[in-house]
């Protein structure tokens, strides 16, 4: 499970190092608003980062890790889906942009936690 874990904070270390410097670049040619969605990414990815720290912790084997982040993937995708939508119909744009990187980050999260984790993709 260590080499396991070491692969994802590996990858998660590496897309928050790249959205941080995408969002340097940004900002220096004064696209502040993509700049910030970059900082929603990388907070993301952070998120995801903790999650498998406190699945690993709680957990009393590699099954049951995968489990809890599998399940805790579900449900913060389930409430950003549901945030998606409440802000698709109050017309906020912004705030559907939000709720759409969110998502994304997490799709890519599942894909690499299955093949860095399962060995699978």
């Amino acid at each position: 499970m260590e080499q396991k874990l070491s692969s994802l904070n590996g990858y998660f270390a590496a897309q928050i190092t790249a959205c941080a410097e995408k969002a340097r670049a940004l900002k220096a040619d004064d696209r502040e608003d993509e700049a910030v969605f970059e900082k929603i990414r990388a907070n993301v990815f952070d998120i995801f980062r903790t999650v498998l720290a406190v699945a690993v912790k709680k957990s009393q084997g590699e099954a049951e890790a995968a489990g809890f982040f599998r399940g805790m993937n579900s449900q913060l995708s389930a409430s950003w889906s549901a945030a998606l939508g409440l802000a698709r119909e109050h017309g906020d744009v912004e705030a559907m942009q939000t709720e759409r990187i969110k998502l994304k980050a997490a799709a890519e999260i599942s894909d690499a936690f299955e093949r860095l984790w399962e060995g699978e993709k």
